[in-house]
């Protein structure tokens, strides 16, 4: 894996744990909606930013 896929992948995991214990633990009265649908956004923003130059060099 070069760097930038290693770093997506610590990214991913991270945010993955956030997705569940944040809610549960610091919102559960009211908010976790609104964090569910925030954190769902910066995945897909930063989902296309990484493949937006997937067709334009060569990936081995």
């Amino acid at each position: 894996m070069i760097k930038k896929e290693k770093l997506l992948a610590i990214f991913a995991v991270v945010l993955a744990l956030c997705y569940v214990v944040v809610p549960y633990c610091f919102f559960r009265e009211k908010g976790s909606f609104l964090f569910w649908v925030l954190t769902t956004l910066l995945v897909l923003v930063t989902g296309t930013i990484y493949t937006r130059d997937w067709n334009r060099e060569e990936r081995i």
